[in-house]
């Protein structure tokens, strides 16, 4: 059976199973090109490997020793997210030349909302 025959019949098994439902033949042709190539080209992928994928990529020694090295964490070994310290700094760098303690506060805040 050739690819038009297969297409034309699982298009016509599309209709059927819609209940022959009129003016979708453009809709049932593509839809069954596409399971027919999807199950033709399946039998590639079943395809045995190489003989070259059982060497290793690496040999095993790599793998045995990378616990023995000390290294950086994933999130490095700095300090976590910012400290009251720094905080503090910005505020006092901040609240020099000011009014009043609090006065550079006092500007941004916004009325409530209603």
């Amino acid at each position: 059976m050739d690819d038009d025959e297969k297409i034309r019949a699982k298009a016509h098994e599309l209709w059927e199973a819609e209940g022959r439902p009129e003016g979708r033949s453009q809709s049932h042709w593509e839809q069954a090109k596409e399971i027919v190539a999807i199950k033709e080209s399946f039998s590639d992928t079943l395809q045995p490997l190489a003989e070259t994928v059982d060497d290793p990529v690496e040999p095993a020694i790599a793998f045995e020793n990378q616990g023995e090295f000390p290294g950086l964490t994933d999130e490095g070994d700095a300090a976590r997210g910012p400290s009251w310290d720094n905080a503090r700094d910005v505020e006092e760098s901040e609240s020099v030349g000011a009014e009043a303690p609090g006065a550079t506060l006092a500007k941004t805040k916004r009325a409530p909302r209603r």
